[in-house]
């Protein structure tokens, strides 16, 4: 188990479905203490979306 790592990179119980989704997809490369949930596998094997980015709004 990288203690360091889940030392800084806490998750907690509420946390929302994408940060879930980042922390697990991360934690599968660096720590291999427990597998990835059942229920997050099919949303780690797609790539992580890029946010688009908006344009400011234009002065009128």
């Amino acid at each position: 188990m990288n203690r360091e790592w889940h030392a800084e990179h806490a998750l907690g119980s509420k946390a929302p479905l994408d940060a879930r989704v980042a922390w697990h997809r991360e934690h599968a490369q660096v720590c291999a203490c427990r597998p990835v949930p059942a229920s997050l596998r099919p949303l780690l094997s797609t790539p992580t979306p890029t946010p688009t980015p908006v344009a400011p709004p234009t002065p009128a």
